[in-house]
């Protein structure tokens, strides 16, 4: 018997120390308590779409302000490369035939600023010379006739509609079309 007694209580002692190892439930329970969740709530995750969806909102409404002062950018640069190619081949003309009235022809020019032929272009040119211009400035009798005002005329015009001439020979704007008129002047003097 006292042999059975020490096999029981050897027992309970294993049983005993097995049960220490183990985690008890008392304490498995406070090990969940201790944990926090993790990720992010519903209402974190709604909150922080808003601010995203409200800056988003906000940048695609400066696109298009952007797309036309990038479009008006285009074109002024354009239309500088178009007038010094057009005043160069001025100056490079005999001055009597510059100064002849006469209607010149369009000259058309491409999104680069290259000269087209064909009579088709997104840019067309207009240039109306006044031979009886004097120096700016000046007394108006000062060197008649050898300096020359170029009025360079640039029109965007996609659709190549037709264009109305004044009097003057000047282009007239069409603001219910969309046709602008940029003008630039420019002076040419007589070479002797």
């Amino acid at each position: 018997m006292k042999r059975g007694l020490q096999k029981t209580l050897l027992r309970q002692k294993y049983l005993l120390l097995f049960a220490i190892q183990v985690i008890p439930p008392f304490a498995v329970h406070e090990a969940m308590k201790k944990k926090k969740p993790s990720g992010f709530s519903l209402i974190e995750v709604t909150l922080a779409l808003g601010v995203v969806s409200f800056a988003l909102v906000a940048v695609l409404g400066l696109i298009p302000v952007g797309m036309v002062a990038f479009r008006k950018a285009v074109d002024v640069s354009v239309g500088s490369q178009i007038v010094q190619q057009v005043v160069a081949d001025f100056q490079q003309a005999d001055f009597a035939t510059l100064t002849q009235a006469q209607a010149p022809a369009y000259r058309y020019f491409d999104d680069q600023g290259v000269e087209q032929t064909g009579g088709k272009g997104l840019y067309q040119v207009n240039v109306v010379v006044d031979a009886t211009a004097g120096v700016p400035g000046a007394a108006a009798s000062t060197v008649p006739g050898n300096l020359a005002r170029l009025i360079v005329e640039i029109v965007k015009n996609p659709a190549n509609r037709t264009l109305v001439r004044g009097a003057d020979g000047s282009i007239q704007a069409d603001p219910i079309h969309g046709i602008t008129v940029a003008r630039y002047p420019a002076f040419v003097a007589k070479s002797q």
